[in-house]
């Protein structure tokens, strides 16, 4: 039922953006409200709480969010309140994203290296796969020290490890296939 309903609302915000040609507006209008919900408990709990009515959620959001959100968005989350749909919100924002980002040909890539990149180099990077592909690349970061040197790039379900700990894995696993006996060991 979940995908059911993120399906059907997510394509109605997406009609609605693309009317009003604003889906990348919509969007990350939809993600910083969602990431509030995220972080801040209180929200949380006023849009969630079973208990809290309709009409309490729609007046407390009105108050809070008038001047911050886009209107169609406020008017969204209202429709989902008063359809009791905001359980669904967070898999509605996932599907609602997923077609912004192939309407407008936005491809996610996750660059995972030993130490913060500079924005030179993910400038350069970017640069790079923009002329391999025809998309509008958006890079994200991630640090993890474990990689020790280079650099993972992660594209949708495809990995790309030119990582040293890689590499030294492949060369232990190597080592490892190697018999005893051509090693000059009895």
């Amino acid at each position: 039922m979940r995908n059911e309903v993120a399906s059907k609302y997510s394509r109605a915000l997406f009609g609605l953006g693309k009317d009003h040609d604003n889906l990348l507006e919509l969007k990350e209008n939809l993600s910083e409200f969602w990431q509030l919900i995220e972080d801040n408990e209180d929200l949380n709990e006023l849009l969630f709480h079973q208990r809290i009515t309709p009409e309490d959620k729609k007046r407390i959001l009105g108050k809070i969010f008038a001047e911050e959100l886009d209107e169609d968005i406020l008017h969204f989350l209202y429709i989902l309140i008063d359809k009791r749909r905001e359980f669904f919100l967070e898999s509605i924002i996932k599907e609602f994203d997923t077609l912004v980002d192939d309407a407008e040909s936005i491809m996610h890539v996750e660059v995972t290296s030993a130490v913060e990149l500079d924005d030179s180099i993910l400038d350069k990077l970017k640069e790079k796969l923009d002329s391999l592909v025809d998309y509008n690349i958006q890079i994200k970061n991630n640090v993890n020290e474990e990689i020790i040197a280079g650099i993972v790039l992660k594209i949708e379900d495809y990995i790309i490890d030119g990582s040293l700990r890689n590499e030294l894995n492949s060369l232990n696993q190597k080592l490892k296939s190697i018999p005893v006996s051509k090693l000059g060991v009895n």
